[in-house]
């Protein structure tokens, strides 16, 4: 509506730039709007980028969601003459870029994780942690175990330590939120076992090493990293179905 305004109260006159500019801008909205992107652009005549080398529409992007202020996210715009400058004979390259503000950007996700965890983020982002029972520490047997899952796309970690005390591993797992710890202990690892506590529920039990991820995906319900959305959704799903089957 503003582009339409402008263009019909001929404010730019026969301004050339202007015009030219604004003819540029019709193409952009035509695009914005074929992808259904038109909402979420705000057409700002304040705004202002790097003068010396942007040739065309600029733009800077800002998250609208959440209560963390951080300002714009992104910035970028059309630059013609820019990477001529570095080419022989300048050839003229047109291009288009943007940068990213990642410092910002981590600070919306730390907010976004305080307000989805009650203000706290110590939440793990792992489900298993892989400790080691013994006086040798086993790394090399913790760091098998934590292979095998996370070619299985099982979210895991292990202490790079190399003697660490279980009491300290399972206290850290408790303190993150950690779901699960696979424990790795000499007699079991003779045995091709490992044990499997549920901190939540306070059980234990061992597991052929063959049988971990099974186990681990099966009974436990872990789901394998990635597919957390499909789950979520399949999950709906399958409430859905329930509540019809009900009624």
């Amino acid at each position: 509506e503003m582009y339409e305004s402008l263009m019909s109260s001929g404010k730019f006159g026969q301004h050339e730039g202007a015009l030219s500019a604004m003819e540029d801008l019709k193409i952009l909205f035509g695009y914005l709007e074929a992808m259904g992107k038109l909402d979420y652009i705000s057409f700002d005549l304040s705004l202002a980028r790097g003068l010396d080398y942007y040739t065309g529409v600029i733009y800077e992007a800002v998250c609208m969601s959440g209560t963390a202020q951080v300002g714009s996210i992104g910035g970028g715009g059309r630059y013609d003459n820019l990477v001529g400058m570095f080419q022989e004979g300048g050839k003229q390259t047109p291009c288009v870029g943007v940068s990213v503000g990642i410092e910002r950007v981590f600070t919306l996700m730390e907010a976004r994780l305080r307000e989805e965890q009650g203000g706290s983020i110590k939440k793990a982002n792992v489900e298993i942690l892989v400790a080691s029972a013994g006086g040798n520490g086993m790394l090399q047997e913790r760091m098998k175990i934590t292979r095998m899952l996370w070619d299985a796309n099982l979210s895991a970690e292990f202490t790079q330590q190399e003697t660490p005390k279980v009491k300290y591993e399972l206290a850290s797992a408790l303190d993150r939120g950690i779901p699960y710890v696979v424990i790795v202990g000499e007699t079991e690892w003779a045995e091709d076992s490992v044990k499997v506590k549920d901190l939540a529920a306070r059980t234990e039990e061992t597991v052929k090493i063959l049988d971990l991820v099974s186990v681990l995906r099966g009974d436990k319900g872990i789901v394998p990293v990635g597919c957390q959305f499909a789950f979520d959704l399949l999950k709906k799903e399958n409430q859905g179905v329930d509540t019809q089957a009900e009624g």
